[in-house]
């Protein structure tokens, strides 16, 4: 199905490796310009070059640390100067300190909070006048299946999943006459590099290998394997295209099962 992507330009943030990499490679693949916001210059430049020679489209980079408040403004216009518009943002930027709730500072809940939860706002408060300026802009907000399961050792992270669940209902409420649709993408766990310190760090915890440790985790999971980040992406991407005409404050859980609620 070509999801009508052709010549459309999107933002995605986080985009350096993992979810933000894989939606951006699909989204260029589809025909979309694509504009690359994350802290590393040097990734987010091979990453770029790459996308660019396999699909012809334009793949700029943006480096930023969007833990800073002042840059989103600078961010969102550089893009729109380079692309020309913008018709796509993919909110994706984050991470979770890890730990029990006694181990866990103020500095390190504000530290997370910051990046996902004002991170995402921010940026589409920055981006929103330009998408609403077309009229048919996509908001694509990646926030992981703890927002609605909690884990155990992820309390920071997963209080921002939670709360942009409720900024991305709310906004969608308020936008969505106007043309932009909001929507969320909630991943459970994924194989990249931070998956992949963590078995190391629980092999060390239960005395065994990586990948004992990652066996183990695999009991847990309903489809007995864990998706790659191209996987979730697949969600995102269409969500951020036309076809997805009639879905607006919608949530896609995209964890293979994990989630117990209906």
């Amino acid at each position: 199905m070509d999801l009508g992507l052709q010549g459309m330009r999107a933002l995605i943030s986080g985009a350096s490796d993992g979810i933000g990499l894989a939606t951006a490679e699909l989204l260029a693949e589809e025909g979309a310009d694509v504009a690359l916001v994350a802290r590393r210059a040097d990734a987010l430049d091979k990453a770029c070059t790459s996308i660019s020679a396999r699909t012809g489209v334009k793949a700029v980079a943006v480096a930023a640390d969007l833990s800073d408040k002042t840059v989103f403004d600078s961010v969102v216009t550089n893009v729109v100067d380079e692309l020309g518009g913008l018709d796509i943002l993919i909110n994706n930027a984050g991470a979770s300190s890890f730990g029990g709730f006694g181990d866990l500072t103020d500095e390190q809940w504000v530290a997370d909070i910051n990046l996902k939860l004002f991170g995402f706002i921010r940026m589409t408060r920055a981006a929103l006048p330009h998408l609403l300026k077309n009229g048919n802009g996509r908001i694509v907000n990646v926030a992981g299946n703890s927002g609605k399961q909690a884990l155990e050792y992820h309390m920071p992270g997963a209080a921002a999943n939670a709360a942009i669940l409720n900024f991305s209902k709310s906004l969608s409420l308020q936008v969505g006459a106007q043309g932009v649709m909001i929507n969320t993408v909630c991943p459970g766990p994924v194989r990249t590099a931070r998956l992949v310190k963590q078995f190391a760090a629980n092999a060390k915890d239960w005395g065994c290998t990586p990948e004992e440790a990652e066996e183990r985790y695999l009991e847990n999971l309903p489809l007995s394997y864990i998706p790659s980040a191209r996987d979730i992406a697949y969600s995102i991407v269409f969500l951020a295209s036309p076809r997805a005409a009639y879905l607006n404050g919608t949530t896609i859980t995209n964890d293979g099962g994990i989630t117990r609620a209906v």
